[in-house]
């Protein structure tokens, strides 16, 4: 297989914007009230984007693909993409703008968000090139098989196809940006008919099928391996070598929101290095699968003790030396 490279991350690339208050100067004497001024701080955002940058940070050699616009908040994704070192050559820019969300926490660290997509949402099926697909692995989230995308989608997976890379589908239900929800399940039924890897979270499965997670993937991914994350729970890898387990790494959250892409880069990361692939021996070690749960727990937990899904995820010679530990001798 000739790829170009390790991973490729399709989809979602925006901007996250997340809020503060700050008390401005009234701006005279006798006023009994101070107006309030808005302040954003800006992160990047979007799981492809977030996985991207992860991988790209520990040395992956990965590329994004997907649109932005051609304005200035596109060409400052494209820059921070790029500081991370990721590929950029494979972005698209469109005449829409460049998808942003703009993210509330509570108290606990969980994530509301209210959308404003855009060029992410907008990529077509002759943007895409059979260059975009040659990646030892390819990165695809349930929300590229919305209505305005889902052409796109099946050519690049139909690429990957061709090119024998190894579809890796994290679920990220995003029931929100849906207008239908059967819909919603039959798109995600689609996706992971393709996949060689699923992750799904307990919210996902649940989004899908209620209780009987389990059995929608028995039922539909039954050829692929299964990354299941269970929040304070840990979790388990199911697949050729059995299952796998590893427990939740603890520490204070302070946004979750980016907590399941840095997981995912994890998971990948050590796939890549160990030289894994579905039809080798490396992908039926379970001890393999263990390591790759407790590094993407690492990563995890530091995107989560910081405000923003990759502000956190710096100074990682530690997750480094973990995944020397997974190269192939």
């Amino acid at each position: 297989m000739s790829t170009a490279f390790d991973v490729a991350c399709f989809g979602e690339l925006l901007w996250d914007f997340y809020e503060a208050e700050s008390k401005a100067d009234s701006g005279g004497k006798g006023s009994d009230k101070e107006p309030i001024a808005r302040q954003f701080r800006r992160e990047l955002g979007g799981a492809s984007a977030n996985v991207a940058a992860t991988l790209g940070r520990l040395g992956v050699k990965v590329a994004a693909v997907g649109g932005v616009g051609s304005d200035k908040l596109g060409a400052a994704l494209e820059t921070a993409l790029a500081a991370a070192g990721v590929e950029t050559s494979h972005l698209v820019r469109l005449g829409a703008p460049t998808g942003i969300t703009f993210v509330g926490l509570s108290a606990t660290g969980d994530a509301s968000f209210v959308p404003y997509r855009g060029a992410d949402l907008r990529l077509g099926e002759g943007d895409v090139t059979p260059a975009m697909a040659k990646a030892r692995f390819a990165l695809v989230s349930s929300t590229s098989m919305l209505a305005s995308t889902r052409p796109a989608t099946e050519k690049f997976l139909a690429a990957v196809g061709k090119a024998k890379g190894t579809v890796v589908v994290d679920l990220n239900v995003r029931a929100h940006l849906w207008s239908d929800a059967d819909e919603m399940r039959s798109a995600a039924k689609a996706l992971v008919a393709r996949a060689g890897l699923v992750k799904g979270s307990e919210r996902d499965l649940n989004a899908l099928a209620g209780k009987r997670g389990v059995s929608w993937l028995e039922e539909h991914a039954k050829h692929a391996t299964w990354v299941l994350t269970r929040g304070e729970n840990g979790a388990a890898a199911v697949g050729s070598h059995g299952q796998a387990n590893a427990p939740t790494k603890r520490v204070r959250c302070v946004d979750r929101s980016g907590g399941g892409d840095a997981f995912i880069a994890g998971v990948l990361a050590v796939l890549v290095k160990a030289g894994a692939r579905p039809d080798g021996a490396e992908w039926k070690d379970a001890k393999l699968w263990t390591r790759a749960l407790e590094v993407g727990h690492v990563l995890g937990a530091k995107a989560v003790a910081a405000l923003g899904a990759t502000a956190g995820l710096v100074a990682l010679d530690d997750v480094k030396s973990r995944l020397s530990a997974s190269k192939k001798a």
